[in-house]
């Protein structure tokens, strides 16, 4: 059910998932790292975390159900913590790219033959954020062969407090508005994807993958124990019978409640032609480059 709606709506709402204090003592463990950062965006990321002994106060039963709920073999592609700076009048990614920041992942190298969710993101609020504090926002527009436009499409911005929780398709059009006040806008964002689709490889040379890289690190270091954790880190060497009996045995009767209030979030948002043009254009590029990265890989598997 939550799948559909992600596919149908690209986003859902949930019930918080941490509680005041647990965001506080995230916040606190986190504002160190941040401070030794002078970039625009900062990061902590999973070995960050780890390092901090956050594992289990992060990867609760509660997400855990959650996440093997919404895609039932999950891995993991983001686990890391960032925050924006204020007083800025543009969003911080993709801001020139002729759409005002509006952008689909093209790291998600989606299965185009397979209509089920397949790329998910969950974002946790650390810090209030209101309508002018870099709020995120997402956009319902068609993708797959035939991709929609945004004159057909719903756009929408999400706000709440600290601890406000949600889900939304990576594959799905969005931004980060900007953040124009002065404090810095900090998420907690875990994202993850099918073990059946594709995934990039990690490049050492390339600065953005880091943090991929020292999840995979992680893997090697979480207890034996926490098979969940691991598997979602990325172990091949834990099975499905294993993982099955892990969920019976941790999560059993946790639950998370979707809240209906996604029209609640609803804004207007018009595109001239000549944003629809590139919209379209984009998505179409997008299209081109999966199916050329499809039939590369495929050809690739045959000669190994």
């Amino acid at each position: 059910m939550h799948s559909k709606r992600l596919v149908d709506e690209s986003f859902l709402v949930l019930e918080p998932l941490y509680s005041e204090e647990k965001v506080a003592y995230l916040n606190n463990k986190f504002d160190n790292i941040f401070s030794k950062q002078d970039s625009a965006r900062r990061y902590v990321d999973a070995l960050d975390m780890y390092e901090l002994g956050l594992m289990d106060d992060i990867f609760t039963p509660k997400l855990m159900s959650l996440i093997y709920n919404v895609i039932p073999n999950p891995v993991l592609y983001h686990c890391h913590s960032y925050e924006i700076d204020g007083l800025n009048s543009s969003p911080h990614i993709a801001k020139d790219n002729f759409l005002n920041g509006w952008h689909r992942d093209i790291d998600c190298l989606h299965n185009l033959n397979d209509n089920a969710i397949q790329h998910v993101s969950l974002f946790i609020y650390l810090t209030d954020v209101g309508n002018e504090d870099g709020a995120f926002e997402v956009c319902n527009k068609k993708f797959g062969y035939f991709p929609g436009l945004f004159q057909s499409s719903n756009f929408y911005r999400i706000t709440g407090k600290k601890g406000h929780s949600f889900l939304f398709n990576r594959t799905a059009v969005h931004r980060a508005s900007p953040n124009r006040n002065e404090i810095q806008r900090r998420v907690l964002k875990i994202s993850f994807q099918s073990k059946d689709t594709i995934m990039p490889a990690c490049d050492p040379s390339i600065k953005s993958h880091e943090k991929r890289i020292n999840m995979l690190k992680v893997q090697q270091l979480v207890p034996k124990k926490s098979v969940l954790l691991r598997s979602l880190l990325g172990d091949k060497n834990i099975g499905d019978a294993e993982i099955k009996q892990a969920l019976e045995e941790k999560i059993n009767g946790e639950s998370i409640q979707v809240l209906n209030t996604n029209a609640k979030y609803k804004i207007e948002c018009k595109m001239n032609v000549l944003q629809e043009f590139r919209g379209y254009a984009k998505d179409l590029v997008f299209i081109k480059n999966l199916i050329i990265y499809k039939i590369f890989s495929r050809k690739t598997r045959r000669s190994l």
